[in-house]
């Protein structure tokens, strides 16, 4: 019998998720720990290239739905809106993961911020 909590996913965003994964898979961030519903534990990491979740333990990889992530992050349902246009941009990795860490994961986020940044300290001058 199914139920709606059936695999539920508690992440803990400030969790150890070194003490789970010493080495991250290739091309993968930590993004905290991730505990399913039996009690199995492990650091949550997101692949970069193509957004998949993952729990990792050690060198195994077990992939997690995408969904069930989000609902635990409280990330699920559709975005804030914004008065804001979609673009293209191209960046270096460098600047990608600086936008990221400005905008708490979020690269856009990140790079609007920064750009707020830039001109408050142009006003000021």
């Amino acid at each position: 019998m199914n139920h709606d909590n059936e695999g539920r996913l508690i992440v803990d965003t400030a969790g150890h998720w070194a003490l789970y994964a010493p080495a991250l898979p290739p091309g993968s961030v930590a993004l905290g720990t991730v505990r399913r519903e039996n009690g199995d534990e492990g650091a949550l990491v997101r692949f970069e290239r193509t957004g998949q979740y993952a729990q990792v333990n050690a060198a195994v990889v077990r992939t997690l739905d995408g969904r069930k992530v989000a609902a635990a992050m409280g990330t699920a349902g559709r975005p804030t809106e914004i008065d804001a246009r979609r673009v293209n941009v191209t960046l270096d990795e460098v600047t990608i993961e600086q936008a990221k860490k400005i905008g708490g994961g979020n690269l856009s986020a990140g790079l609007r911020e920064a750009v707020r940044i830039v001109r408050d300290l142009a006003r000021a001058s």
